[in-house]
This record gives structure tokens, C-alpha cells and sequence, in this order.
């Protein structure tokens, strides 16, 4: 018994590993269709449209680290305590950055479909690129490894968080100066129970559009 036991654990080892790899496979390969899409459609517009992105230098780019998106779940921000990973929702997408010598040049979004596999949902998003290239070096240098990206429903902001820190222009406040982010998820909290006091009604009623 202890030995099909000992069976039945390595082959679901084996199971997870092949369709670990399989999805990573699927993923780099949405990655370069992406990056490939992306060139289409800058050849093809010419100077029709003003992207705002030097085709050769999405060209010679790399794809870095793919950054987890993530929602917050609102709710679970007015009774937020601690950390803030418990008051997020599932990823919904990863974006992903096409770097060169550290720097962002774009980025892609791509989403999770079925059995694993993911489809190109973004090609450009200027927001992403600029406030990319304004983080600490360190995490540029890093491939953005240790990166989430989160946005936060109703106050409409967007938050990077890196180990204790984050980053964002909420308030104010620069993506190039990091704040811990538990002092952070205090300021978003207190602002969401305000903005829920001022506003919950409407929202109950579908009468106020985020």
C-alpha cells in the first residue's frame, strides 16, 4: 500500500511538471505571436496613427519576467487588517514587459483561457511603460521578478508592490519613492470607507460607473 502510495504521489509529480511546463511553452509562445502582432500593426499603420513606439526598438526588445495583475476585492479592503495579498482577487492577467538595457519599451497583456492556455489581450499600454521605467532600479534589474501589479476598484489607482513596499501615484505620491505598504493599504482603506459612506447607495444600484 505504502508503495502505490509512493506511485501515485510521483506520478502527480509528473503530471504537474508537464503541464507546468506546457503552459509556460504556451505562454512565451503568445509572448512572441504579441511582439510579432505588435510590429504588424506598427508597419501597417505607418504614420497613420502615432503610437508613440519605435518599432525597432520593440524589435531588438525581450520579453522580461511576466508581472501578476490582480484586482482588489473592494469589500475586503474596508475590513482590511495586515497584509495586503488577503484582500486580492485571483490574477486576471499578466503583463508583460518588452525590455532593452533595463528599460521598458512596452508591454503586452496576456490572459488565461482554458486548460491553460492564454491569448494576447493588450499590446500597448503607455501607463504601464512609463511608471515601469520609474521604479527603483533594483527591481529593473531584477526582470521585475518580485512584482504585482494591483488595481485598486473605486479609487482607481494602480499599485505596484514588490516585497514590503509599493509603489504608486495615488495622492500624489511618485512610483520613484517607494511607501511600506502596510502604511499604504491604511491609506486605501480609510479612503475606501470614506468613498463607501459617500457613495455605497449608489453603487447598490448600479447607478455609479467606476
Amino acid at each position: 500500500m505504502k508503495k502505490y502510495l509512493i506511485y501515485l504521489g510521483i506520478c502527480a509529480l509528473y503530471f504537474t511538471v508537464v503541464q507546468g511546463n506546457a503552459q509556460d511553452r504556451n505562454l512565451q509562445q503568445v509572448i512572441e505571436k504579441g511582439k510579432s502582432d505588435l510590429l504588424e500593426v506598427l508597419a501597417q499603420t505607418g504614420d497613420q496613427f502615432n503610437f508613440d513606439i519605435d518599432a525597432e526598438a520593440v524589435r531588438g526588445s525581450r520579453p522580461a519576467m511576466p508581472i501578476s495583475y490582480r484586482e482588489m476585492d473592494f469589500e475586503q479592503l474596508l475590513n482590511a487588517e495586515g497584509r495586503i495579498e488577503a484582500t486580492l482577487k485571483p490574477e486576471s492577467k499578466k503583463v508583460v514587459p518588452l525590455v532593452t538595457n533595463n528599460q521598458v519599451v512596452t508591454t503586452l497583456s496576456v490572459t488565461a483561457k482554458d486548460q491553460g492556455a492564454y491569448e494576447i489581450s493588450e499590446l500597448i499600454n503607455h501607463q504601464y511603460q512609463d511608471e515601469l521605467n520609474m521604479l527603483p532600479e533594483e527591481i529593473r534589474q531584477g526582470d521585475f521578478r518580485e512584482l504585482t501589479i494591483i488595481y485598486v476598484p473605486n479609487l482607481n489607482t494602480i499599485v505596484y508592490t514588490a516585497g514590503d513596499r509599493s509603489y504608486t501615484t495615488y495622492k500624489g505620491s511618485s512610483v520613484r519613492e517607494g511607501i511600506e505598504t502596510t502604511a499604504l493599504l491604511e491609506v486605501l482603506k480609510t479612503d475606501a470607507v470614506a468613498f463607501q459612506e459617500k457613495y455605497g447607495e449608489l453603487l447598490k444600484q448600479g447607478k455609479l460607473v467606476n
